[in-house]
C-alpha cells in the first residue's frame, strides 16, 4: 500500500469520527458534572423503552449524573421489588457514560427512631452492588432528608432536639458507609436547602458550634447537592447569592482535610405557585440555561464545585423551550 493510498485510509477515519455522534461523557461547559433528579422509577426505568427514554433524554440535555430513587412506590423499596430493572438501566446508562446514584429520602428519617431506615436503604444498595456485576453497580447514594417539614421545626422548643437527632442520624449513615466507600469507590451525597447556613440555625453538635449547613457539609463523602431554588444566577436572592457561604466552607474544609468533596447546585423546574422565584418553570428552559452557564463560569476554576442538578426529570422534560 502507498504512502497516498494510506494517508487518504487515515484521513478517511478521521472524517468519519467527527461525522458520527460522540459517545463522550456529556458535562457543563466548564466541564463539570451535570446531574439530575428522578424520583418515579415506576415510571422511569420499568420498561425498555422508558429507560431509553431516559437516557436518550439525558444525552440530548447533556446529563451525566442521574439520581435515581430507590424507595418505596407502593410498598417496600422499589430497589428490593426489581433489582432487574435497575441492573439494566444502570449497565445502558454507564456504557454512555452517566452515573447512577441511588436516591432515596424522607423528612420523618430525620426522627432518632427512624434513624434505621436511611440505614437498611444504604444496606440494601450496597447488597445489591454485591450481587451484580461492576457495570450494573450504583455508584454512590444521595438522601434528601428535609426535617423542616415536620410539625417540631416550627416550635422553638423542639427545634433544637430534632436538628440534633438529624445531625446524629447523618452522622451514623456516615459510619455505616465509610468502610464501604473506601474501597468501592462510592459517594455518600446529602441534599440540603441553602438556607441551612442562616444564623437561627446555628448548632452545637459534638462540641462545635456553627451553621446547620456546614455540620451536614461534614458528614459527607464526595458531595453536597445545595437546594440553591432562585430562577436568576446574580444578585441579591439568586443562585450564586445563596451558595456563596457553601461553597466557602467546602473549599476550607478541601484546604483543612485535604479531601474532595464537591458542592453541587440544584435548581428547580417543577410549577409552584406562589413561589414563582423558586422554580424555572415559568421562564422556560432557556432561560434556564442561560442562568446555568452563568452560575457555571463563575466557579469553573473553584475547586469545590462539582457541577449543577436539574430537579425533576418529570418537569424538565416538559418545560417549556
Amino acid at each position: 500500500m502507498g504512502k497516498r493510498t494510506i494517508y487518504g485510509c487515515f484521513l478517511g477515519l478521521v472524517m468519519l469520527a467527527l461525522l458520527l455522534p460522540q459517545q463522550g461523557r456529556a458535562e457543563t461547559e466548564s466541564g463539570h458534572d451535570k446531574g439530575m433528579w428522578a424520583w418515579f422509577p415506576n415510571d422511569d426505568i420499568a420498561t425498555r423503552e422508558a429507560r431509553e427514554e431516559l437516557i436518550d433524554f439525558s444525552k440530548e440535555k447533556g446529563v451525566n449524573v442521574l439520581y435515581l430513587n430507590i424507595g418505596e412506590r407502593g410498598g417496600d423499596p422499589y430497589l428490593e421489588q426489581h433489582p432487574e430493572q435497575y441492573e439494566a438501566f444502570i449497565k445502558a446508562a454507564h456504557e454512555h457514560d452517566i452515573d447512577v446514584i441511588a436516591l432515596d429520602g424522607a423528612s420523618e428519617w430525620a426522627r432518632a427512631e427512624n434513624h434505621y431506615i436511611p440505614i437498611n436503604r444504604f444496606r440494601l444498595v450496597r447488597n445489591y452492588n454485591q450481587q451484580v456485576p461492576e457495570q450494573a453497580q450504583f455508584d454512590g447514594i444521595q438522601f434528601d432528608i428535609e426535617p423542616y417539614l415536620l410539625p417540631e421545626w416550627d416550635t422553638a422548643d423542639e427545634r433544637p432536639k430534632l436538628i440534633h437527632q438529624y445531625l446524629k442520624g447523618l452522622n451514623t449513615l456516615k459510619l455505616e458507609v465509610e468502610g464501604y466507600a473506601k474501597t468501592h469507590d462510592f459517594f455518600f451525597m446529602m441534599a440540603m436547602p441553602f438556607w441551612f447556613d442562616g444564623s437561627k440555625y446555628t448548632t452545637t453538635y459534638d462540641g462545635q458550634t456553627k451553621p446547620l449547613s456546614e455540620h451536614v457539609t461534614d458528614t459527607v463523602i464526595g458531595g453536597i447537592a445545595i437546594m440553591a431554588y432562585r430562577d436568576f444566577a446574580e444578585g441579591r436572592d439568586s443562585i450564586l447569592y445563596h451558595s456563596e457561604t457553601e461553597m466557602n466552607y467546602i473549599n476550607e474544609v478541601q484546604y483543612a482535610r485535604d479531601i474532595g468533596t464537591k458542592a453541587i447546585i440544584g435548581v428547580e423546574t417543577q410549577y409552584l405557585e406562589p413561589y414563582e422565584k423558586v422554580s424555572f418553570f415559568e421562564e422556560g428552559e432557556s432561560y434556564m440555561d442561560q442562568e446555568l452557564e452563568i452560575v457555571d463560569d463563575f466557579y469553573s476554576d473553584n475547586s469545590g464545585y462539582g457541577g449543577q442538578a436539574i430537579h425533576k426529570y418529570q418537569s424538565y422534560r416538559s418545560m417549556k423551550p
